[in-house]
């Protein structure tokens, strides 16, 4: 493409609409689609409905939904009155639902009919809520504990509604909010990111050589509701003129008919998701539509991935707070890296630094901290969380979080994340250095490596390993072939083999934070035994 309009979202569906108002940009997989035309027609019956309950610019509403057309014609509707889309993962359950409602401190909430009896679970927990839209279409009140519940079908906007909303609504600017997102909370509790626009446009700028995008081109969206990437993925979109196809989340079996079905040109992936596809028997045996595909992290086969289907492939290094600093264009010769510093626009500095926040020298592990000369490209903070902004934007640099090395050619290489380091006689060990040799064994499918404490100060290491269908490999197996290849003090000590790790149900990123409270367990085979601890306890016993 020529241009990338430098415009947010509603501003390109208002002149879509004008210009190819009946062109299908939408495309639900449930079979729900909306043109330019519906979407913004949509918008304006949003934002009457929304006013019709009190929303206010400014206000913080929280929705509960599965990606789709509504998703998006939501969050538009708020958009186009100044308020704010607060996107909750409908996976959370009691604490940690009621938490992440109570900590934006809406009024109202907007839930899907099929979310509405999780909620009622925390429902005398709920501090501010004072109204409940649940999406059901059909007008009829709902029975609920939950305060002032209110049917989609109940607030139908009539024509003087309508025109009443078209006055008041505005094309948001990027400084504006555009949603608030939480941190995965794969090393902690997790964090509500304030959005601007400008950030959501130079993702969908970094993300793609989004010069070599078309209008002809088909974004596939798999990403949950409460991933920016449910609202960033339609967008980069719009800024090539194309379609997107969405998915409420990831599923394997679903994949390549997807690709087919709609003549996919342009998907995200995490490694370890294209890593499954690659093994999946029942794909196809060479190229589809699919052409451009965003990995990060890197599989391990991610070059097969590119050859088999005929696919070019390019990653970067990104988080919900940050705007793609690190970039590798298409098709990567390192499957270390996650690229270099990003060229031009909006002038991005990365450092890596120790942890009194002086640089160190390339070739040395250091936490990555981002700025940038142009405003609103990066996260404007945390939501209600003063401290955690202040901790992150120390001395005018946003910290990461992360461990990355700096090569003298300046190619960026992940090593782990800060709160996954581990420290073990001595040495400072990478989780992902050691799942990496994990996976080398071709009986294990998945692996998470987490710190517990050692007998001494310093750590122990935790396998926890899934096996490939039919594989009977045992733990000792496993430490076997590890001592054979791998640095001493990089072995896991422990062991211990489940059917799945806990995700994010976004991104399918390993949530280690629940692994580490988990720790050694009766199952977990330690190597200074060679027996479960169950077995180990049982035998010291006698």
């Amino acid at each position: 493409m020529t241009s990338v309009p430098s415009e947010t979202l509603p501003a390109i569906v208002n002149r879509m609409a004008t210009a190819d108002p009946d062109r299908v940009f939408i495309q639900g997989v449930d079979g729900r689609s909306a043109t330019w035309g519906q979407l913004q027609s949509s918008t304006i019956d949003w934002a009457a409905r929304f006013l019709s309950l009190g929303v206010k610019r400014g206000d913080v509403v929280v929705t509960i939904l599965d990606a789709g057309v509504d998703a998006v014609s939501v969050w538009l509707g708020l958009a186009s009155i100044g308020a704010i889309d607060a996107a909750t993962n409908p996976e959370f359950r009691g604490r940690m639902l009621a938490y992440a409602i109570n900590n934006c401190q809406p009024e109202l909430l907007v839930v899907a009919p099929q979310y509405v009896g999780i909620v009622e679970t925390v429902a005398t927990e709920l501090q501010t809520v004072k109204r409940v839209l649940v999406l059901d279409g059909d007008g009829n009140r709902l029975e609920s504990q939950l305060p002032g519940v209110v049917a989609l079908g109940d607030l139908t906007p009539n024509s003087a509604d309508t025109a009443a909303a078209r006055d008041q609504v505005r094309v948001p600017e990027f400084h504006d909010i555009a949603c608030i997102t939480y941190t995965s909370g794969t090393t902690g509790p997790s964090k509500a990111v304030k959005l601007p626009w400008g950030q959501l446009h130079s993702i969908n700028l970094g993300t793609f050589p989004i010069e070599d995008l078309t209008p002809s081109d088909v974004f596939y969206c798999t990403t949950s509701h409460a991933h920016f990437g449910s609202k960033s993925i339609p967008y980069h979109a719009a800024m090539a003129g194309g379609q997107v196809v969405m998915r409420p989340k990831f599923a394997l079996p679903s994949f390549w008919d997807d690709i087919i079905k709609f003549q996919v040109t342009t998907g995200m992936l995490v490694g370890s998701m294209a890593d499954l596809l690659l093994r999946d028997s029942t794909g196809p045996t060479g190229p589809t539509s699919l052409r451009n595909l965003f990995m990060a992290p890197l599989g391990s086969n991610y070059r097969e991935f590119s050859e088999k289907f005929g696919v070019r492939v390019c990653t970067a290094y990104n988080s919900t707070e940050g705007g793609v600093a690190i970039t590798s264009g298409w098709n990567p010769t390192n499957s270390s890296t996650v690229g270099s510093l990003r060229k031009g626009y909006p002038g991005f500095e990365v450092r890596l630094v120790d942890a009194n926040d002086y640089e160190v020298p390339d070739g040395t592990v250091g936490e990555c901290v981002i700025r940038s000369r142009v405003p609103w490209v990066m996260n404007a903070g945390y939501l209600n969380n003063d401290s955690a902004t202040a901790s992150a934007w120390r001395n005018g640099w946003f910290h990461t979080g992360d461990a990355l090395v700096r090569t003298p050619e300046g190619d960026y290489i992940f090593v782990d994340r800060l709160k996954d380091a581990i420290r073990r006689r001595g040495e400072n060990i990478s989780s992902f250095e050691v799942e990496a040799d994990v996976l080398a064994n071709p009986d294990i499918a998945e692996c998470a490596a987490v710190a517990v404490p050692a007998d001494s100060a310093e750590d122990e290491i935790l396998l926890f390993a899934v096996r490939r269908r039919g594989a009977t490999i045992s733990p000792q197996d496993l430490h076997e072939d590890l001592q054979s290849r791998m640095a001493r003090f990089m072995v896991p000590r422990y062991i211990e083999f489940v059917d799945e790790l806990p995700k994010t149900q976004a991104t399918l990123r390993v949530i280690k934070a629940e692994l580490r409270t988990r720790g050694v367990g009766p199952d977990t085979w330690d190597a200074k035994s060679k027996a479960p601890q169950r077995q180990a306890s049982t035998v010291a016993e006698k």
